[in-house]
């Protein structure tokens, strides 16, 4: 028999997602789609839609982490004084409990919801089926457009698996031939909305997230790429292919470029697990290599860190590039205190990875710095309160899509 959902149920979660909205912190919209969106799903994946008190449930963290204001207020045990001023509990009679079915009815409907849209997010999952009830597409078009769902799919409109695995064989030729990011990257988000409207959640899908959070991270799109990357959280604990380890190592550099350090607590946690301990040998070198890189930024050795940073497998690279500017400054910081009487370029540039001393003068004026005595000598003393003024813009970091 066909599951559905009260109305009763319905209204308390739309509730709990406008109240959401109405508390979200500037800023931090897109975050708190991504949020909801992945409270709805595990609800829906674990079958806690009704049985969660969605009144009781605290706000996610882009609303500051308060309590939900429709939490009913703790009722306390009625004082003496009340009591002797003749108020006490109502009785349960006849006349009460009448008013109190009353009451009920007003949160009932004479048919159930069986199948309930909610059109809250920007990305793939514009719109949540919360029975699961996956469609079979219809559409055989190898391209197709994105655009966000606001209602049901239309199967007509929808790419079955064996159509998209021909189009993502498509896509993978026309972008090593192309590059052409705007193309692709409509058409990925086309094929993953694709794959979540049928609940295929399998290698192949997996494969698709993996292999647009690469292009995205190629181009430098983070917000793209972490969309993916929570996706593919989740699909990793169902399927048992994927490069797990790969983006294991995505996801360490990914926390430490947003400076999230729960998260990155967390997934410490996760890998020590994993491993039996963040030194252990049997981490895939992708993983040891974010391990170590962790560990240079948490003890400031800085002269690692940049090795690190030239040594990067995969495309972990492409990741660092997005925090090596802010870990120059950094170090940049440390060497002017250290070296008060000047240091030559030559050193700082061979230590923070530039390949030659015209980009590190470059970097340095593009940093307030231009202190610079001679060609090869940097004056520290000078350029100091210009790095510390720029290490400060490097304290918060603000993504679409970030988890």
């Amino acid at each position: 028999m066909e599951s559905s959902i009260g109305y009763t149920c319905v209204t308390t979660i739309r509730l709990y997602v406008a109240t959401s909205f109405n508390k979200c912190l500037p800023g931090k919209q897109s975050q708190l789609e991504e949020e909801l969106r992945l409270v709805i799903v595990e609800a829906n994946k674990n079958n806690t839609m009704e049985t969660t008190d969605w009144d009781e449930r605290n706000l996610p963290s882009a609303c500051g982490g308060i309590r939900n204001p429709n939490a009913p207020i703790l009722v306390h045990k009625i004082s003496k004084t009340v009591k002797s001023a003749g108020i006490g509990p109502i009785a349960n009679t006849p006349e009460e409990l009448r008013r109190r079915h009353l009451r009920a009815k007003r949160f009932q409907s004479d048919k159930p919801v069986k199948r309930v849209e909610l059109s809250l997010f920007d990305d793939e999952n514009g719109t949540i089926d919360y029975q699961g009830q996956a469609i079979v597409g219809t559409c055989t078009d190898l391209e197709k457009p994105y655009f966000r769902l606001t209602s049901a799919a239309d199967p007509a409109t929808v790419r079955p698996l064996h159509v998209l695995k021909k189009a993502f064989k498509m896509l993978k030729k026309r972008w090593k031939k192309t590059k052409d990011y705007s193309y692709i990257c409509e058409q990925f988000k086309s094929m993953r909305q694709d794959l979540t409207v049928q609940c295929i959640r399998d290698d192949f899908a997996s494969t698709v997230y993996e292999y647009h959070a690469r292009v995205a991270l190629e181009k430098g799109d983070l917000g793209e790429y972490n969309q993916c990357q929570t996706q593919l959280k989740y699909l990793y604990a169902n399927v048992k292919s994927g490069q797990t380890d790969e983006f294991t190592a995505y996801r360490i550099l990914y926390f430490l470029f947003t400076r999230n350090q729960s998260d990155i607590n967390s997934l410490l946690n996760e890998v020590c697990v994993r491993g039996k301990g963040l030194s252990s040998g049997k981490h895939k070198p992708c993983v040891r290599h974010a391990l170590e890189v962790r560990s240079s930024l948490a003890t400031r050795n800085y002269h690692k860190f940049f090795k690190l940073y030239q040594d990067a497998p995969n495309m972990g690279g492409y990741l660092m590039d997005q925090f090596v500017g802010r870990e120059r400054v950094e170090a940049l910081v440390t060497i002017c205190r250290a070296y008060q009487m000047g240091v030559t370029l030559t050193f700082v540039a061979q230590e923070l990875a530039f390949k030659s001393t015209e980009e590190l003068i470059k970097f340095l004026a593009t940093h307030g710095v231009t202190q610079i005595s001679s060609k090869h000598h940097l004056d520290t003393k000078s350029a100091l309160p210009a790095l510390i003024e720029y290490s400060k813009s490097y304290k918060r970091v603000d993504l679409k899509g970030q988890i």
